[in-house]
C-alpha cells in the first residue's frame, strides 16, 4: 500500500501497514527558456534532431514540478516533513536558480549539457536530494515529476 498525501486538500490519520511508505508531494510553477542544440554538431543535424527547440532564439516553457518525499511520520508533530520546510528548499534549489531564466545561458551546468527535460529534471532531483539530505531530516526525496505541456511530462522515482 502507498498512501499519498498532497498539500491542500484534506487529510486523515495514517494508518500504515508494515512495508507502505508514505509520500508527501508539493507541487510549484516556475517559467524558463531555453535552446536544444548541440555545439559540436552542424545547424542542419540539430535541426533535423530537435525542430523548432533548436532556433536561434529558444523557447520557453511554464513548468510544473512535483516533489515527493517518502518518510514516517515524526511522532512528536505528525508530519513527514514540515511544509514550511518543503516549500523553503524548493524555493531555494528550484525556483530561485531557474524562473525566468534561460537555462543555457545562466546555469552553469546546461552550457555544456543539453537542457532536455531530462536532463532538468535530472538537475532538479540531484539539488533537492542533496539538499534534503544535507538538512538531515527524516525524510528522502521519493519521486519527482516535471511537466512542460499538459501531454509531455518526465518522471523520476526512487
Amino acid at each position: 500500500m502507498m498512501l499519498k498525501i498532497r498539500a491542500g486538500g484534506n487529510v486523515r490519520s495514517a494508518s500504515l501497514e508494515s512495508g507502505s511508505m508514505l509520500l508527501l508531494s508539493r507541487t510549484i510553477h516556475f517559467n524558463a527558456a531555453h535552446r536544444l542544440f548541440r555545439r559540436d554538431r552542424s545547424d542542419e543535424w540539430n535541426r533535423q534532431t530537435y525542430g523548432a527547440a533548436s532556433n536561434l532564439a529558444g523557447y520557453g516553457h511554464n513548468y510544473a514540478l512535483e516533489v515527493s518525499v517518502a518518510g514516517e511520520p515524526d511522532p512528536e508533530n505528525g508530519m513527514v516533513i514540515n511544509l514550511h520546510d518543503l516549500d523553503r528548499v524548493l524555493k531555494e534549489e528550484v525556483d530561485r536558480p531557474l524562473d525566468h531564466r534561460n537555462l543555457n545561458e545562466e546555469i552553469p551546468e546546461f552550457q555544456d549539457t543539453i537542457p532536455t527535460a531530462e536532463n532538468l529534471a535530472r538537475w532538479i532531483w540531484d539539488h533537492v536530494a542533496a539538499r534534503l539530505a544535507r538538512e538531515a531530516w527524516p525524510c528522502r526525496l521519493a519521486a519527482l515529476t516535471l511537466t512542460l505541456t499538459p501531454g509531455f511530462r518526465v518522471e523520476l522515482k526512487d
